[in-house]
């Protein structure tokens, strides 16, 4: 499977307009392929909103592309809202193939890093040993590696239940011998941002 993760940025205030229309087509898009998750920002850069879709390939990602621009109803309604538009396509590592679907939290934290060129195999090989013990704390929503876009990029998401749920966490995250897991070496950078799930968005 690869991912497609779209990220808008939006008039000010246009997320909430974005969102009706989008649930108003959601369900029949759902039957051409299915969407992961979607989100607006609640700290960061605002007034964005970001939708992840699971494909078989990038074969089967053109070909849902090129039927889609034959329907009526999608896109929904939403270009005078949107102000920029960026993609990237992803893999998932083995030890999370998929993202983890269902009511797991009311926020969703995305951690962006940049991994130095080469070194992705580094990151995977200390994350899949060490994984399984933060999990134990709160579970990882989703991992992806970028494989077209901007390149090198390490994308964890997790859900947490609320933000002082978050807090607690991470404060029990840095008591464990082995967490962070020993990627920091091979980092260029971090970016974290908080995202809220729509109402129809699969990870909730």
């Amino acid at each position: 499977m690869i991912y497609e993760m779209r990220t808008y940025r939006l008039t000010v205030g246009g997320v909430a307009e974005f969102e009706e229309n989008f649930a108003k087509v959601i369900d029949k898009r759902n039957e051409v392929s299915p969407i992961m998750g979607f989100f607006h920002t609640e700290v960061g850069d605002l007034n964005r909103i970001r939708h992840i879709w699971q494909y078989e390939s990038l074969d089967h990602r053109a070909e849902v592309r090129t039927k889609t621009m034959s329907m009526d109803w999608w896109p929904p309604p939403n270009g005078h809202l949107i102000l920029e538009q960026e993609s990237v396509v992803m893999a998932a590592p083995p030890f999370r193939p998929e993202p983890r679907l269902g009511a797991y939290g009311s926020v969703y934290e995305f951690r962006t890093y940049t991994v130095q060129p080469g070194k992705t195999g580094e990151v995977l090989s200390r994350w899949t040993e060490h994984i399984a013990a933060r999990e134990e704390l709160s579970p990882l929503a989703a991992l992806f590696m970028t494989d077209v876009g901007p390149l090198n990029q390490w994308i964890h998401v997790w859900a947490y239940e609320d933000m002082n749920h978050r807090a607690e966490i991470r404060k029990k995250a840095h008591e464990l011998p082995n967490w962070p897991p020993g990627s920091r070496p091979f980092l260029e950078s971090q970016n974290s941002e908080i995202w809220v799930p729509s109402s129809f968005s699969p990870m909730h």
